[in-house]
C-alpha cells in the first residue's frame, strides 16, 4: 500500500472516530434524560397515589356536603371513579357518571366542585366570582343555591354576573343582603 491510498483511509478513520465519540456523548445524554424521566415518573406517581389517599376522600366529603346543601338532599354522595369520573350516588345507592344527569343537575355539581376547591386550595376567605352560574337553574335551584352561599359562604365576598334579575329577586324576597350594580 503506498501512503497516498492510507492517507484518506486515516482521514475517513478519524471522522469515523469522531462520530463515534458525538455519539456516544449523545447516547449517554440520552440515558441520563430517559432516568431523570423514570425518575421523574415515579415520584409524579407516588404523589398522586399520597394525594389519592389523603386529599381526595377529604375533598369528595366535601364536595358531597356541598352537592347534598346545594340539591337538599336529593344526591348527598359523590366520588371519584379512575374509568368514569366524577360519580353520583342515586338514592337506590347506584353510582351514575355525571353526564348522565340533566344540564341543571351537572351545572350544580360543577358549581360543588368550585366551592370545593375554593375551601381546599385556600385558607383565605378568598372573594367568589360567579359569572352566568345560575343559566339553567330553574327557580327552586337558584333559590337554593342562593340561600345555601348565604349561609355556607358568609366570610366571602361573593361577586354574581348575570344578564337576569332572578337572582336580585329571590335575594329581595329572602331577604338577604346583597349590593347591586348595574353595568
Amino acid at each position: 500500500m503506498d501512503k497516498k491510498n492510507i492517507e484518506p483511509q486515516l482521514d475517513n478513520l478519524s471522522k469515523i472516530e469522531e462520530e463515534l465519540v458525538n455519539n456516544n456523548n449523545k447516547m449517554s445524554t440520552l440515558q441520563n434524560l430517559n432516568i431523570s424521566m423514570n425518575l421523574a415518573k415515579e415520584v409524579l406517581n407516588e404523589a398522586y397515589e399520597k394525594m389519592k389517599n389523603s386529599v381526595t376522600p377529604k375533598f369528595t366529603e366535601n364536595l358531597s356536603n356541598n352537592i347534598s346543601n346545594i340539591t337538599n338532599g336529593k344526591y348527598d354522595k359523590v366520588m371519584f371513579n379512575e374509568s368514569d369520573g366524577l360519580i353520583v350516588a342515586l338514592e337506590n345507592g347506584d353510582y351514575v357518571p355525571v353526564n348522565r344527569f340533566s344540564i341543571g343537575t351537572i351545572d350544580q355539581l360543577y358549581l360543588s366542585l368550585r366551592l370545593s376547591m375554593i375551601n381546599e386550595l385556600s385558607d383565605e376567605s378568598v372573594p367568589i366570582f360567579l359569572d352566568e352560574a345560575f343559566a339553567f337553574y330553574d327557580d327552586d335551584r337558584l333559590e337554593n343555591i342562593l340561600e345555601y352561599l348565604n349561609t355556607k359562604f358568609s366570610d366571602r365576598q361573593i361577586i354574581i354576573f348575570t344578564c337576569t334579575n332572578r337572582e336580585k329577586n329571590i335575594l329581595k324576597n329572602k331577604n338577604i343582603d346583597y349590593n347591586y350594580i348595574e353595568l
